[in-house]
């Protein structure tokens, strides 16, 4: 189930809101002795996160399907999703093993689908997650966050004061809608963030410390079968990410534009464009008039993410029963 973005609702009274969680959705399924983990574009995830395993001897033979955010928490408990970059894209067995044992992740909990081979997702919200706090132990690697009911502008505030993207509004007695995105779910960031797909690049200047390498890469977003283009985004890249993009665009080079309309001829004045296959993670200030990022600051590659699912976010009502 997926949200929309959104405002504060109305009455905070009929809803639940939980901190919104800065890292990779991951979908587990325990059955037999054994975790399977999904990220929200259906690619197997387990054997990036071992130490997740260890929550199959505390259901002791049970069978669960769990919904969830996999985390990297700093040193105050704070998500953050450079961190967990490390983690994202390693295939290598040793590696893996490694940062599980030095750096390991956090699996939030916040929601259940299945035990033991009932369906859950018809439930209301507040009945799946009195069974998941029932089910569900704090262990080394994994936790159930704590849900509001009805202080969604306090945990707002809290949330501002801390640092973090923002919270999530679930209207109470709200099913789980699997593979829909609905307004019974609204993501209230504090923080404009937004996923983005890269179609291109641009040289660094002549003179600066990227001269002859990626300056900024190009992107946008999905409206349709259309990819609009919705700026640059060149701040926060480092040297990691650069040779990563150097290796993954060498070989993705199109002559055609992806974008439609095409940018203006100043904004692809020395632009390379590939193949829109990467996902990436961006935060910034605003939109312009023109459909523009404002201040644009690159966080990481989301392969966690299928492009065609990319478009922009917006705010909109949706009217309140009652």
């Amino acid at each position: 189930m997926r949200a929309v973005l959104g405002e504060m609702p109305a009455n905070e009274r009929d809803w639940a809101f939980e901190v919104k969680w800065d890292g990779v959705r991951a979908l587990g399924s325990i059955a037999d002795g054994a975790l399977c983990l999904h990220s929200s574009n259906g690619n197997d995830i387990t054997l990036r996160y071992p130490e997740l395993a260890g929550i199959v001897d505390q259901l002791e033979g049970h069978a669960a399907v769990l919904d969830g955010e996999v985390v990297r928490l700093d040193a105050s408990g704070r998500p953050d999703f450079g961190a967990l970059q490390a983690r994202m894209h390693l295939t290598r067995p040793a590696e893996i093993a490694t940062l599980a044992a030095s750096a390991p992740v956090t699996w939030a909990i916040f929601d259940l689908l299945a035990f033991d081979g009932t369906d859950a997702t018809g439930l209301g919200y507040e009945d799946r997650r009195r069974l998941l706090e029932t089910l569900i132990e704090p262990g080394p690697h994994w936790q159930v966050p704590a849900t509001h009911i009805g202080e969604g502008a306090a945990l707002l505030e809290a949330v501002s004061k801390q640092g973090l993207e923002g919270v999530m509004a679930k209207r109470l007695g709200s099913t789980y809608l699997a593979g829909k995105r609905s307004p019974t779910w609204r993501k209230i960031k504090v923080r404009q963030q937004q996923e983005l797909v890269v179609g291109g690049w641009r040289r660094g200047r002549d003179g600066g410390n990227r001269a002859g390498t990626i300056g900024a890469l190009l992107v946008g977003f999905y409206e349709g079968d259309r990819l609009r283009y919705a700026g640059r985004v060149g701040s926060g890249l480092t040297q990691a990410d650069l040779r990563w993009f150097g290796e993954h665009v060498a070989t993705r080079t199109v002559a055609a534009c992806p974008f439609d309309p095409p940018p203006t001829r100043g904004e692809r004045a020395d632009a390379v464009w590939i193949e829109p296959e990467v996902v990436v993670e961006v935060a910034f200030t605003e939109w312009s008039h023109e459909g523009r990022l404002r201040h644009p600051v690159y966080l990481g590659r989301r392969d966690d993410k299928a492009p065609g699912s990319v478009v922009r976010e917006r705010i909109t009502e949706h009217p309140e029963p009652g």
